[in-house]
């Protein structure tokens, strides 16, 4: 009876958790489109004045992943033409900070660790006179199937190939990285190549 319970309860928090996480996008005037099936099983807020399209059968939050009860995650498609896409059968762990000025597509079947921090766009200009204006904008592509380790930052022009994966607590720059690899470090780089003999 008390397992039934609680499967009931954490229900019901399910739907809770969607419901805020739609009322609250549409007080801020972002356009949610939501698949069937997304989770929010961490608080999470979606601000901004932009468009977020999240696909099927998604995750976003896991009680035994670390920092559960800590935090929230956040999306902001910042601007009005901002873009941010999320495909089918992608897990996120706690504490994500997704947030774009440009587009940001993360492809189908992605597994997304804790504290990962994506971004399209550098928040300041790069010379002294332009440190209070946007800086350089570009978008960023994660392809499919792509393992994000924890406290990972992705930053404007970044392109993720398919099945590759990104070690925890890299930062990777805004260049082309091939699928079916192991990227790693500050700044990241191609360590090796995922083949059928890695076990």
């Amino acid at each position: 009876m008390k397992k039934l319970l609680r499967k009931i309860i954490a229900f019901r928090n399910r739907i809770l958790r969607r419901l805020f996480v739609l009322f609250r996008s549409k007080i801020s005037g972002t356009r949610v489109k939501l698949g069937t099936w997304v989770v929010f099983n961490q608080k999470t807020i979606i601000t901004g004045k932009g468009t977020v399209r999240i696909g099927n059968n998604v995750s976003i939050g896991y009680k035994l992943g670390g920092n559960f009860y800590k935090g929230i995650s956040e999306i902001q498609p910042r601007y009005r033409d901002s873009v941010i896409e999320i495909g089918d059968n992608v897990a996120f762990n706690n504490n994500i900070f997704i947030c774009s000025a440009n587009t940001i597509r993360i492809g189908n079947n992605c597994l997304i660790g804790e504290g990962v921090n994506i971004f399209d766009f550098e928040a300041h200009g790069t010379l002294p006179q332009e440190r209070r204006n946007l800086g350089a904008v570009k978008q960023v592509i994660i392809g499919d199937n792509v393992w994000i380790g924890s406290k990972v930052i992705i930053l404007k022009g970044a392109v993720v190939g398919d099945n590759s994966i990104i070690a925890a607590g890299s930062v990777v720059l805004g260049k082309e990285y091939p699928p079916n690899v192991i990227i790693g470090g500050n700044p990241a780089k191609v360590i090796k190549e995922i083949t059928s003999s890695d076990k």
